[in-house]
């Protein structure tokens, strides 16, 4: 584990912070360590999976028209669903 050197103060939703001590006091580690794992699985995690995903969207090697094209079918497809700009 790297160096702890920064410090940060957060507040918090009373109810928010009830459920960090709730989530410390079952794995016994202080609420810091919770909250860090929370930062890193944002921070590295999620990011990774995005990440993935977009790759996996890029894979498809669907055709793409030029932006104003492709601005009109998408709202084509919005005014189709019924969630068109108004």
């Amino acid at each position: 584990m790297p160096a702890l050197t920064e410090r940060l103060e957060v507040r918090l939703p009373r109810e928010t912070m009830r459920q960090l001590r709730d989530e410390a006091r079952q794995r016994n580690v202080p609420v810091s360590e919770v909250v860090r794992e929370a930062i890193d699985y944002l921070l590295i995690h999620d990011r990774s999976a995005r990440r993935q995903a977009a790759d996996a969207l890029f894979g498809v090697g669907a055709p793409v028209a030029d932006w104003d094209e492709m601005e009109e079918e998408i709202d084509l497809g919005r005014m189709a669903s019924g969630n068109g700009r108004a």
